[in-house]
């Protein structure tokens, strides 16, 4: 099958696909309307289709059985932002846009699915579409779909997603074996003391003060802690005192995100955030109490998979518009399916030509639908070089 020209065919339709879903955005746990819109897309395509209670649809594509199945992640979520693009299919819903291009990956999933619908698969495995909610947020949607009977039952040997990326052109791909996001767990610190003036401090605590040296201090977690050879980030990217220049505040809250690549320094590492920042606090004379939210996992993308789907992308796509991605420091619930699923997520180019493209979570992200075309031809690729 020529699936540059299978596309161009179906092309109408997929643009019908991407119009509808960007224009009519739900934000993460509330993604009924597009879950029903998906679920009535699949089950025209003949799938059998089933829908999970917090909203995501898993849609099976039945193939040649002796191969390998594969499922591919798409999420259904948005965010809360007003959009600002301008476009006349712009978001109908007030403060909620697809700024992340999770519609383009959900069009370029449904288109994938049509056009294998209506293709011979006595040379692929089973295809096993999962339509996820809440990426956008803690706990996120994955773990709910790994915890579903009908996805065990339906359980894909590789894992795929591919991802919006404005930092490379329409056309572009790019992906990293092995380590390639980070986990991501949020904190919360709490200094208390009784308070008190300004001007008599030595009649209080200083909790101000107190909340100040625990950020400081808990920066020896990625420089003296972790092994240097592991990326990590601590950032605390809010007080709270709540107060004025004249008044030490009873409480002080620190917000915070910890970001690492390896989950056994994970779990170390968050423990020793609790055990010094209550140190430090103590010290002082100050109560520490706080918070750790555990996010997402960290993402591993199976090395030889990424070197099978690498090569195939070279043989479609010239060699220049295939590139090997950086580390980064940025969370996906993904990490969860790589954990369990030899897995590959990779990067899909949205910018123009020129390179211009407004970043992923800003209004004016928008990117150019021509990065569809070039995401359901990697994924066919990916997928026939797998199973073959």
């Amino acid at each position: 099958m020529n699936i540059e020209q299978t596309i161009e065919e179906h092309i109408n339709q997929i643009r019908e696909y991407y119009h509808h879903l960007h224009a009519n955005p739900e934000i993460s746990f509330q993604e009924q309307k597009t879950a029903a819109y998906i679920y009535t897309q699949l089950s025209a395509m003949g799938m059998e289709v089933h829908q999970l209670p917090q909203n995501a649809i898993i849609g099976v594509l039945p193939g040649n059985s002796h191969k390998k199945s594969v499922g591919l992640r798409a999420e259904l979520d948005a965010l809360p932002i007003t959009e600002a693009t301008g476009m006349p299919f712009a978001s109908k819903n007030a403060g909620v846009m697809h700024a992340c291009g999770h519609d383009l990956h959900m069009t370029i999933a449904l288109g994938l699915a049509l056009i294998l619908s209506k293709k011979d698969r006595s040379q692929i495995g089973d295809i096993v579409f999962v339509f996820q909610h809440a990426e956008e947020k803690i706990p996120g949607g994955a773990g709910d779909v790994l915890k579903s009977s009908f996805f065990q039952s339906h359980k894909p040997n590789v894992m795929l997603a591919l991802h919006s990326f404005p930092d490379l052109k329409a056309g572009e791909i790019g992906l990293r074996g092995g380590s390639y996001m980070a986990s991501g767990d949020e904190i919360d610190i709490i200094i208390n003391g009784p308070g008190g003036h300004a001007a008599l401090p030595h009649k209080t605590i200083d909790t101000v003060l107190v909340a100040s040296h625990v950020i400081v201090g808990l920066q020896q977690i990625c420089s003296r802690f972790i092994p240097t050879h592991i990326p990590a980030v601590l950032t605390f990217g809010n007080i709270e005192a709540n107060s004025v220049m004249n008044i030490i505040p009873k409480r002080v809250k620190i917000e915070g995100t910890f970001r690492i690549m390896n989950e056994e320094w994970r779990s170390k590492s968050l423990q020793q955030i609790k055990k010094l920042a209550k140190g430090i606090a103590e010290s002082a004379g100050a109560q520490c109490t706080g918070e750790i939210r555990n996010g997402y996992p960290s993402i591993f993308n199976n090395p030889e998979i990424t070197r099978q789907a690498t090569d195939a992308l070279k043989e479609i796509f010239a060699a220049k518009h295939i590139h090997e991605l950086p580390l980064r420091m940025t969370t996906d619930d993904f990490g969860y399916y790589a954990q369990t699923i030899p897995s590959l997520y990779f990067r899909l180019g949205v910018a123009k030509t020129n390179g211009e493209c407004a970043g992923l979570h800003t209004p004016e992200f928008m990117p150019e639908f021509s990065a569809v075309s070039t995401g359901i031809q990697s994924l066919y690729t990916i997928i026939n070089k797998l199973t073959e």
